[in-house]
């Protein structure tokens, strides 16, 4: 489908993959991304839902595992699942403007498949989405708006999510730390340790807005 030669698809996520979505960024003080599934109705795009992998994390970057990402691929051919509707890929920018970098733009071109819709946000509740098509032909739609599909009264303990989502980050999570000097200079050696919970923010990201 030549997707520029129409009006520009709606962007729809389900209720429980924004909720998701937002107690990732705002409980992780560094920037973190993953990936997640994306169904077609008709024209329209909807993000069904998101989950984080195991990745290298940072104030300032998040560097997901490749061998992580075609593990998932390849499970789920073995489920019998479409690895095509895993076309979505979400990243937090933390404190910093909802802009895309040469390093999203990579990441972006290094996805496999057709298509793939991209999500940046930030702890002050912006976020921007794009979608780029790869393949036959390169296109790019941006500044999309996200809308979020009515949940039709189904409620979800969020209580449960957060403790959930940490666990989680606690998990896949490892936090780098760079540029320690050395006999009186500065070197870009790489150090990790695991994702500690008490690095998530208190509250609930409904608290303070």
């Amino acid at each position: 489908m030549n997707w520029s030669a129409t009006p520009p698809p709606q962007v729809l996520i389900r209720p429980l993959a924004f909720q998701k979505l937002r107690l990732y960024i705002d409980l992780c003080p560094m920037e973190i991304g993953g990936l997640g599934a994306v169904d077609r109705s008709g024209p329209n795009l909807v993000i069904t839902d998101l989950f984080i992998l195991p990745q290298k994390i940072s104030p300032a970057e998040t560097e997901l595992d490749p061998a992580a990402i075609f593990e998932i691929l390849q499970g789920c051919v073995a489920e019998g699942r479409d690895p095509a509707s895993l076309c979505f890929w979400w990243h937090s920018h933390a404190e910093m403007d909802v802009e895309w970098s040469e390093t999203d733009e990579r990441t972006i071109e290094s996805f496999p498949g057709d298509f793939m819709l991209s999500v940046v946000g930030n702890k002050a509740g912006a976020f921007a989405c794009r979608l780029d098509i790869l393949r036959p032909t390169r296109q790019v739609l941006a500044d999309l708006p996200v809308t979020i599909i009515p949940d039709g009264g189904e409620e979800v303990d969020e209580g449960a999510l957060r403790a959930s989502i940490i666990a989680e980050m606690c998990e896949k999570l490892q936090v780098i730390t760079r540029d320690i000097e050395l006999y009186d200079s500065p070197v870009a050696m790489e150090f990790l340790s695991p994702f500690q919970p008490d690095l998530c923010r208190p509250g609930s990201p409904s608290d303070d807005r």
